[in-house]
């Protein structure tokens, strides 16, 4: 997948997870102007199993038309930044999953003000050369959402496209399929539920950074990445699933997301006890799927309590693994 983008930083993680080729702004834009292109629009935070679906059907038309796909959407959040499911980089990871072509991250203050029928000539037609255009039921566009799906509808037919609207995906339950859900799961540490509607894992992706190196100090040393402004679960420990860049192996671990009320009060972190692993990866980027919540934050009376329950966690964990790869032979 190739980007089209001016600012780098929030795609750094999944440039350099993926080793990808540092975008050309320019370049690409040059080459989804030279020829007409499948369109995707909407915001797609979590690229859950709703998104797919569009994503699929457009990836499916593109082939039958011999044509790119581009998603487009926006570099950042005008609102409630700390309620996001993927950051930029982890929504790239995913995208680039589906087989999209073109990833175009927009920022928002560049075109806010556009009426929909700005929006449409000057990104649809104009930047983005549009042979047909897809978008979920529920999609808005233009200053102030003044567009809907039949605004959009309207304005691409005077111009002899087509729009291709996705109805509202349901689960087994019969409930639509939304970001809102899975963000109020994940807050609850429901993270079946969570696999279930995303049709992957949630995943926090980073560089390792230094920490205060206190869990070396207790033996359990950790990986600890910075505090992304997203959507994370309730302050805790939880069994999870680590990708490290340049490894192709896939290591298990405990991470702890919270402020360390026994020994570093107050302090946001999200820091992860590889099992079987002690190499040096400051500054490499990992991927860490989150599986399961094995307890909820709490302060100890000392080190000593602290040490002690990291390793009942760490054996949980170990234990669980264990018995779910036993199961998985025996099938």
């Amino acid at each position: 997948m190739k980007f089209i983008t001016e600012n780098l930083t929030e795609i750094k993680d999944i440039i350099e997870y993926c080793n990808v080729e540092v975008p050309d702004y320019y370049k690409n834009i040059e080459e989804i102007k030279h020829n007409k292109n499948i369109v995707i629009l909407g915001n797609f935070d979590g690229v859950h199993k709703g998104h797919q679906v569009i994503l699929q059907k457009a990836v499916e038309r593109a082939k039958e038309k011999e044509l790119k796909t581009i998603v487009y959407t926006f570099s950042e959040y005008p609102k409630n930044q700390q309620t996001k499911i993927t950051t930029c980089s982890e929504k790239a990871y995913f995208l680039d999953k589906n087989k999209i072509d073109y990833l175009c991250l927009e920022q928002f203050e560049k075109v806010r003000n556009y009426s929909p029928e700005e929006f449409v000539e000057k990104v649809i037609v104009n930047d983005l050369n549009a042979a047909e255009v897809y978008c979920g039921f529920n999609f808005t566009f233009g200053k102030g959402k003044s567009g809907n799906v039949e605004t959009l509808k309207k304005l691409l037919e005077e111009r002899n496209l087509k729009l291709n609207v996705q109805k509202a995906v349901l689960d087994d339950d019969g409930e639509i399929i939304s970001s809102t859900r899975i963000r109020n799961y994940i807050k609850e540490g429901n993270f079946e539920k969570v696999r279930e509607l995303l049709g992957h894992n949630f995943i926090i992706l980073g560089e390792v950074v230094y920490g205060k190196q206190l869990g070396r100090v207790i033996g359990f040393p950790t990986a600890n990445l910075k505090f992304e402004n997203k959507i994370y679960p309730e302050f805790g420990v939880y069994g999870v699933k680590i990708h490290i860049q340049g490894d192709e192996k896939i290591y298990n671990g405990v991470m702890n997301i919270g402020r360390n009320p026994t020994v570093n009060v107050g302090i946001l972190s999200v820091e992860t006890n590889i099992f079987d692993f002690n190499e040096d990866i400051y500054g490499k980027i990992i991927l860490i799927e989150v599986l399961e919540n094995i307890r909820y934050e709490k302060k100890f009376s000392s080190v000593d309590k602290l040490k002690e329950q990291i390793g009942k966690d760490a054996s949980y964990w170990k234990n669980k693994i264990d018995k779910y790869q036993k199961e998985k032979e025996n099938r």
